[in-house]
């Protein structure tokens, strides 16, 4: 008897504090322990009295708690966790029939599946891998080869751009220039001659 009223006592007990963390939780304002535990001298029909108008107290305090208390007492099955094996007792057996039915299509390709997967779980024959795996030098000399063409790719392009800069700037700007200065000669020139033909045209007049 004394171990049975010892694990009862343990257990008002801890139902009493998870009640004090869940006020606390939800009032923000903890109880001091002689203001809402009971006495320990009371018996255990005591103290859960005591816990049943604590937990009734608190449900009117708080919307939350009691709508909390309000889904046990229409489905407790929610609060207890279902045995896997067990058949749901909330459904009717032309509910679990028809349920049954409907994911018979499923059922019969899943299984399907399954056997193929189980007849072709033989080992693979590994001459392919082998042999890939020894084109991994040869893969490795081409990868190079390429990362080589493509460094000398990218220096042919530079060299074609600084060509192209070259040619337009020695053969268009520079030629560019020195057309303007060969046309600001020649007009020079004419200049020249004119003025000489038009001495000349008057010294023949005076004679």
């Amino acid at each position: 008897m004394d171990a049975t009223s010892d694990t009862a006592s343990d257990t008002l007990s801890m139902l009493e504090q998870r009640l004090q963390r869940i006020d606390y939780a939800i009032n923000g304002d903890r109880p001091q322990p002689h203001e809402d535990q009971p006495p320990p001298t009371l018996s255990a029909a005591a103290r859960l009295r005591h816990l049943e108008r604590t937990l009734k107290a608190l449900s009117t305090k708080s919307h939350a708690v009691a709508d909390v208390l309000q889904i046990h007492k229409l489905c407790p099955e929610l609060f207890h966790p279902a045995d896997e094996k067990t058949v749901p007792s909330t459904l009717h057996p032309a509910a679990l029939a028809q349920l049954i039915l409907a994911h018979e299509a499923m059922y019969k390709s899943t299984s399907a599946q399954l056997q193929t997967l189980q007849d072709n779980s033989t080992i693979a024959d590994p001459a392919p891998l082998v042999n890939l795996i020894g084109l991994e030098p040869r893969l490795e000399r081409i990868e190079a080869k390429q990362t080589e063409q493509a460094r000398e790719f990218a220096e042919l392009r530079l060299r074609s751009t600084r060509l192209l800069e070259n040619w337009y700037k020695v053969g268009v700007l520079e030629m560019g220039e020195k057309w303007t200065d060969w046309e600001e000669r020649l007009r020079d020139c004419e200049i020249l001659v004119r003025r000489k033909e038009a001495a000349k045209k008057r010294e023949e007049g005076v004679q």
